[in-house]
């Protein structure tokens, strides 16, 4: 299931104290990665977060987790 450009804008709030002074928050989104991207053809992928991992993992069913 793709999304589109708008559900994303809607379902994704943006923090105002992070926007650069005077830019409405309409004009700025987080940046978007698709899971394909991500995984790389694979079933899972390891996301480093400080010293952190995570665990990206593509179910059988086609959703994903994500676990520490």
């Amino acid at each position: 299931m793709l999304l589109t450009e708008m559900t994303i804008e809607k379902s994704m709030p943006t923090d105002a104290a992070a926007l650069p002074s005077g830019m409405p928050a309409s004009e700025v989104r987080p940046p978007v990665y698709s899971s394909t991207e991500l995984l790389q053809g694979r079933r899972e992928a390891w996301i480093e977060h400080g010293q952190q991992m995570y665990r990206l993992r593509l179910t059988h069913a086609g959703k994903l987790y994500l676990t520490k």
